[in-house]
């Protein structure tokens, strides 16, 4: 069974354990291949100003993903999936798109019917992830001076 664990400052260890085991991803998105406390408690609160919600996925027993998202990015409005990463050690079991899944009815229960997301052009594996999973291009922005997708998705 799977589910979402509200995450705090205290949990920081193990997201930067789940972080830090994808550091190409990080390279592209932070600029570092790994990620240190003081990277992730910045994240942590960035995220209150956008009132982000964030979560550790835990499937069978042991904390192996983080999910994050925001209600409303101010700058269109709409609900925005910001993070959805899974330990190195438990891709390819199909976690992702579960949690991806679990995350959907979330927001179908709080009456929302699109989301959106951001991908960065170079990342090609989450290009193709996000395109199996029912999300459309947008449109190309500059986001911290690097190309990223718009996707969206009708629930």
């Amino acid at each position: 069974m799977m589910k979402f664990v509200k995450s705090n400052p205290a949990q920081i260890p193990v997201e930067m354990e789940i972080m830090n085991s994808h550091p190409d991803y990080n390279l592209l998105s932070e600029g570092k291949r790994i990620l240190d406390e003081k990277d992730l408690m910045e994240e942590h609160e960035e995220g209150k100003e956008l009132e982000k919600e964030r979560y550790l996925i835990e499937a069978e027993g042991k904390l192996i993903g983080i999910i994050d998202f925001i209600m409303r990015n101010p700058r269109d409005g709409k609900p925005w999936l910001g993070l959805l990463i899974i330990h190195k050690d438990w891709t390819r079991k199909s976690i992702a798109e579960k949690a991806l899944a679990m995350y959907e009815n979330m927001m179908v229960d709080r009456g929302i019917s699109e989301v959106r997301l951001g991908c960065f052009a170079a990342n090609q594996p989450g290009l193709s992830f996000w395109a199996k999973q029912g999300f459309q291009q947008l449109k190309q922005i500059q986001f911290r001076d690097k190309p990223l997708w718009v996707m969206e998705k009708k629930l």
